[in-house]
């Protein structure tokens, strides 16, 4: 193997791993994650029916010559696949529903991810919106742009949509994130390299902290078929890492994400600390064998120059998370590098212990270092060693023995110390490598998950909509702690730190049989749930608390239940996040639903970030609701009829229409796909009703209306929380989508007007008073 020499200078200082989320086959939080991997839970199964439209399966490809001497490819009947990849809370993140039907399920996956990547830290997203923080993204899969530009169905949106740039680009948009923005395509290996990059970058200064994240989803069944042909899958659908069966991997699926900020800020700024990244390494196999054949003096390489620079010994290295295809060629080139850089320089008799997510979950390639780096964290974090599974007998071709590795084929209980460390390899086609290693957080960061068990505190709750509450306490019922019940005082001071909305629900107690009984009943639709016997029991406190609470529920102020927990450090705790409520979003080629009905136009739907309800304590409150016109208009409440409550019953600012509210416009199909063909309002009818209607606030209503409608349709679907006195570029509307807007709004009155006409009257209510006095002028 080729000497790598170390590193001149002392060792980089260590990045903080200070929130985390995932979507993995059987996971959608890291906390289900562990569970499945310590329970030795094999997430592979049958491909989701309807997922391949591109095919069906078992059909012979169409572009196979009948004289080929290729034989047929057959179909991959097993995968790690994750749920519901149409799904996609638009409204949340502000984007249109036309939009969202044109953009990668990728983009929408990771814009789900950063955001409770974000909330596992206790980051409200309004405090870091215009940050220098970083974005790096591992991505490589182009299905749902082939997809999209072969359906025939294009739309102004599916530019941007599918764009492989914008995986990354659109976290940064939406957050507000200031610093480098990349996506990183290395093959397999571009998660990991990811996770490289930002080191880099925040030890450079290049940004304050990271979002860093892969990505991957298999949306075409002739990928699969490629690869197969390529000859890298496993004919029996099982990944078999350094096993004498091995015969290939299993395609997998998801993404994770982590955010990741330099150690001492983190310890400082008083962030949750899961465990810390001491440095990583790449490097290519150069041409020193085939373009696919891997390189085991590269491997060795990337592992012995990630080693150097954290400054640990082989001794230190407890255990090394392989890529581990479970390939008859990778394997045993794997276990040569792994036994030159780290095997051979342990004692003899304690082997290096390694294994390999991928016999859990499948290959999940761009994404696969993200999954196996999130392993290591968790593995660090509980100190706990999971199976590798599938694993019975030896490769031969793999001298374990002499090379001093041992596959961990059992649990095993294994704490780690200050100063061991874990590896984690990740290896892409046509050769780049990367290794990183990571070590265990410090003593005074685990020391902050000690607290009292019985202390009286308050849970905040909030959602965009009611069942989003009422989801989220029932997550939280039934959310397993790996580690035990922490305080639970800790779980409110981390919920308190989240971002607040409209609908808000509380629960009051002193110990976890209070908290499960009040979660249970706020599941059930309570908005404020306090023991029976509290005021008379919990003494002072209690009565404070109950004050906390019922300004946090009634008012918006979370700033009475900050202090009473205090604003000490956060504490790494793995609660359930934000529960979106997703629409379906149909893939290119996919089954549509119905197209909405065209005499009840929806109310547009906003672009703009949500934006959460302030403190009452901050001094502002967030803008009341525009006062309705003369009559009930599309999308607001008809005189008389209750406006949107919270939990508890009390008016807040209007949230977003429910599924019931928002009917079949919710979902659009290829009509409102194809917006730019549909015809507006003929101008005649539009005259003659102008003409009717009485002058002053009545036309000014009509007029309004008429402008919902054409933005409602360019949009593509209902805008619930547009504000009439907001300007539409704050509203996320962009210019393109504004220009459309105004061809419409010609097109439906016969008026002549220019396109400065929406900068001098940027929003909805100044735009309509200008359309009536054109029309005024022109009919009188």
């Amino acid at each position: 193997m080729t000497s790598v020499p170390h590193p001149v200078g002392d060792r980089p200082a260590p990045i903080a791993v200070i929130g985390a989320s995932c979507r993995f086959p059987g996971a959608g939080d890291p906390a289900h994650f562990w569970l499945n991997l310590v329970g030795g839970v094999d997430s592979v199964g049958a491909v989701p029916p309807h997922r391949w439209t591109d095919r069906p399966h078992g059909a012979a490809a169409a572009d196979t010559p009948a004289n080929s001497t290729v034989p047929a490819v057959p179909a991959a009947r097993r995968g790690g696949f994750v749920d519901d990849v149409e799904g996609f809370d638009a409204g949340f993140f502000g984007i249109s529903p036309r939009e969202a039907r044109s953009m990668d399920p990728q983009q929408r996956l990771l814009l789900e991810l950063a955001w409770e990547a974000l909330e596992d830290a206790a980051m409200p997203a309004a405090e870091v919106h215009g940050s220098r923080w970083g974005v790096f993204v591992g991505a490589s899969a182009d299905d749902f742009r082939l997809t999209y530009l072969s359906s025939g169905a294009l739309d102004r949106f599916g530019h941007t949509g599918s764009s492989r740039c914008m995986l990354a680009n659109r976290v940064s948009h939406h957050f507000g994130f200031r610093g480098p923005s990349e996506v990183v395509d290395t093959g397999q290996s571009s998660s990991l390299a990811a996770v490289h990059r930002a080191l880099t970058a925040l030890r450079t200064g290049e940004c304050e902290a990271a979002v860093v994240a892969g990505v991957h989803l298999n949306l075409l069944q002739r990928v699969t078929d490629q690869i197969d042909l390529w000859g890298g899958l496993s004919r029996d659908g099982h990944c078999r890492t350094f096993d004498a069966r091995a015969d290939g991997y299993v395609r997998g699926e998801g993404g994770g994400c982590v955010v990741l900020k330099p150690l001492d800020a983190a310890l400082r700024d008083g962030d949750p600390v899961q465990c810390v990244v001491l440095a990583g390494a790449t490097s290519n196999d150069g041409g020193r064998g085939g373009l696919t054949v891997p390189s085991a003096d590269a491997q060795y390489e990337a592992m012995t120059a990630a080693r150097a620079a954290a400054g640990v010994a082989p001794a230190d290295i407890v255990y090394i998370e392989l890529h581990g295809t479970g390939t008859p060629v990778g394997d045993p080139v794997e276990a040569r590098a792994v036994g030159a850089a780290v095997g051979r320089g342990r004692p003899e008799g304690s082997p290096v212990r390694v294994g390999s997510v991928k016999t859990n979950i499948g290959h999940l390639e761009s994404a696969a270092g993200m999954a196996g780096f999130l392993k290591a964290c968790l593995m660090l974090r509980y100190g706990q060693l999971p199976p590798t599974l599938h694993h019975s007998a030896g490769n031969p071709a793999i001298a374990f023995r002499e090379l001093n590795i041992d596959v961990v084929t059992r649990l095993e209980n294994r704490p780690f110390r200050d100063g061991e460390a874990v590896g984690v390899s990740s290896f892409g086609m046509g050769g780049t490598n990367v290794h990183v290693i990571l070590g265990p957080a410090p003593a005074a960061a685990r020391e902050r998950l000690d607290g009292a068990e019985d202390e009286p505190t308050v849970w905040c709750l909030s959602g965009r909509t009611p069942q989003a509450v009422r989801e989220l306490a029932a997550a939280l019922l039934d959310h397993p702690f790996p580690a035990g019940r922490p305080p639970v005082g800790a779980v409110a001071g981390a919920l308190v730190r989240r971002t607040h909305w409209e609908h808000r629900a509380a629960v009051v107690g002193s110990g976890w049989p209070h908290f499960r009984e009040g979660l249970a009943k706020v599941a059930a639709g309570h908005g404020f749930a306090v023991p029976a016997d509290w005021l008379t029991a919990g003494g002072a406190d209690g009565v404070r608390c109950v004050e906390a609470a019922s300004a946090y529920v009634h008012g918006g102020d979370s700033a009475s239940v900050r202090a009473l927990v205090g604003d000490g450090p956060r504490r790494a705790l793995g609660l359930p996040t934000y529960r979106f409520s997703r629409e379906t979003f149909p893939l290119p080629g996919g089954t549509a639903p119905a197209a909405p009905e065209p005499d009840a136009p929806p109310a547009p739907v906003r672009e703009a970030p949500p934006a959460p309800v302030r403190d009452a304590s901050s001094g502002s409150e967030p803008p009341p609701p525009s006062d309705p016109p003369s009559r009930s208009q599309p999308g607001t409440a008809p005189a008389g009829e209750p406006g949107p409550e919270t939990m508890a019953g009390r008016k807040t600012a209007p949230g977003p229409a429910t599924e019931a509210e928002a009917g079949p416009q919710a979902e659009a199909g290829p009509q409102a796909e194809a917006a730019p063909e549909t015809e507006a309002a003929p101008a005649a009818p539009f005259r003659a009703t102008w003409l009717r209607t009485a002058p002053g606030a009545d036309r000014e209503w009509l007029v309004r209306s008429v402008l919902e409608r054409e933005l409602a349709v360019v949009l593509g679907g209902s805008v619930p929380r547009l504000d009439p006195d907001l300007s539409f570029t704050d509203q996320g509307i962009d210019s393109m989508s504004l220009i459309e807007f105004l061809d419409r709004i010609v097109d439906a009155t016969a008026l002549d007007l220019s396109e400065t006409v929406l900068f001098d009257h940027p929003t909805l209510s100044e735009l309509a008073q200008r359309v009536d006095k054109e029309m005024e002028s022109e009919h009188g």
